[in-house]
């Protein structure tokens, strides 16, 4: 069993500002991520190791901005979701019937988007 606890920080918390920064920089640095994943998966056809794409990000503002255990868990989290559309994709080759449509790559989040609240859980 896994405990959480949730807060909700609305938009007149003290803590709005800042957590919505940190969730600013984070989206960044997922879209610079996936940046790098697609213009390599595009030249090669073929998946990014997670190594380089950390020394081709790691030099970032966005990336030096966030704590470093936030920062990788960005990467490696865009890392699973590549894996999981290689996957898909191999899935697909072999049934398609399984599938609504060919899979498709991770895309970028929204530039401006802004969430109606945040919420951290520890």
């Amino acid at each position: 069993m896994k405990l959480v606890e949730r807060h909700v920080i609305t938009k007149n918390h003290p803590f709005w500002s800042e957590i919505d920064h940190k969730a600013f920089l984070s989206k960044n640095l997922f879209n610079l991520a996936n940046y790098y994943y697609r213009q390599y998966f595009f030249t090669n056809k073929k998946k990014l190791n997670f190594t380089e794409l950390y020394h081709q990000v790691s030099k970032s503002s966005d990336y030096q901005a966030l704590p470093t255990k936030v920062s990788k868990q960005i990467i490696s989290r865009l890392d699973r979701c590549w894996t999981g559309y290689f996957s898909a994709l191999k899935e697909w080759k072999k049934q398609p019937s399984k599938f609504l449509g060919k899979p498709k790559i991770p895309k970028y989040k929204h530039k401006t988007c802004m969430p109606k609240y945040s919420a951290i859980s520890r």
